[in-house]
C-alpha cells in the first residue's frame, strides 16, 4: 500500500488507512486513538531498562527499549527495534513503525509515526502523521490547537478539527528549534530550516524557498 504522501506503510496501519485519501490526509486524525483500542496486543516484547511508567494497553514490540523515566499511557503501539529514551511522555493514541527513536522530554499523543521516524530531543507532536525516515532537530515542535482554537483551514478547506498538527510525508525534516503548525501538510522530502510562521496549508520543496528551505 503506497500513497503520494507515503510510499510504503506498515502492514499493523493498513486497514486505518483503506480509505486514507491524500487530498484530505487529516481525516485520519480523529480515528487514530479508537483505532490503536481496537487493535493493541498488550504486552512487552521489549526491554525495560531502570524504572519507567507503562499503562496496561500499550504494545511494545520485540528489541525496543524503554529507558528509565518514560510514561507510556495507552492506548500505544509501539514497533520493533524502537527506542523509547529517558523522560519521553507517549500520552495515548499513539502507533509508531519500526526502528523509531522517541528521544528525552519528547512528548507525543494521538498521532502516528511510521517506520524509522526519529524526534530524538525535546520534539512535541500532537495530532499528527510522521511519514517514514521524518526526522526533527532537537527541540523542534508541532502546534495542534490555534491559540482561538477555531477551527482549522487548509488551503481554504475546513478540516472539521480544532486540534490538528502536521501531516509529513516521507523523508521530511525540521531543523533545531522550528516549530510548525497548526495544519501544516508536507509533501514528500520537505526540509525547513529557521523559526518561520507558515499558514496552514500544503507545502513542496519548491513552495517553500521563500521561507528559507534547505537544499
Amino acid at each position: 500500500m503506497a500513497s503520494p504522501l507515503f510510499t510504503s506503510i506498515p502492514l499493523r496501519l493498513q486497514p486505518l488507512f483503506e480509505s486514507f485519501d491524500p487530498e484530505q490526509p487529516w481525516l485520519i486524525i480523529p480515528k487514530i486513538e479508537e483505532y490503536v483500542r481496537t487493535t493493541v496486543r498488550p504486552g512487552n516484547l521489549g526491554t525495560v531498562q531502570g524504572d519507567a511508567w507503562i499503562d496496561d494497553d500499550v504494545e511494545i514490540g520485540a528489541g525496543t527499549v524503554i529507558e528509565h523515566g518514560a510514561v507510556i499511557k495507552g492506548p500505544t503501539i509501539i514497533g520493533k527495534n524502537c527506542e523509547v529514551r529517558a523522560h519521553a511522555y507517549i500520552r495515548g493514541g499513539v502507533v509508531t513503525g519500526d526502528n523509531c527513536v522517541i528521544g528525552h522530554t519528547t512528548e507525543i499523543i494521538r498521532s502516528i509515526l511510521m517506520d524509522r521516524v526519529r524526534v530524538d530531543h525535546f520534539n512535541y507532536v500532537g495530532d499528527s502523521l510522521l511519514g517514514a525516515g521524518v526526522h526533527f532537530g532537537a527541540g523542534a515542535k508541532t502546534a495542534n490547537l490555534r491559540f482561538d482554537e477555531k477551527e482549522i483551514v487548509v488551503d481554504g478547506t475546513q478540516t472539521g478539527l480544532k486540534k490538528f498538527g502536521v501531516v509529513f510525508g516521507d523523508g521530511c525534516q525540521l531543523g533545531v528549534n522550528v516549530s510548525i503548525g497548526p495544519g501544516i501538510i508536507f509533501e514528500p522530502s520537505v526540509w525547513l530550516v529557521g523559526s518561520l510562521l507558515l499558514p496552514s496549508g500544503r507545502y513542496t520543496r519548491d513552495s517553500l524557498k521563500q521561507y528559507r528551505s534547505a537544499e
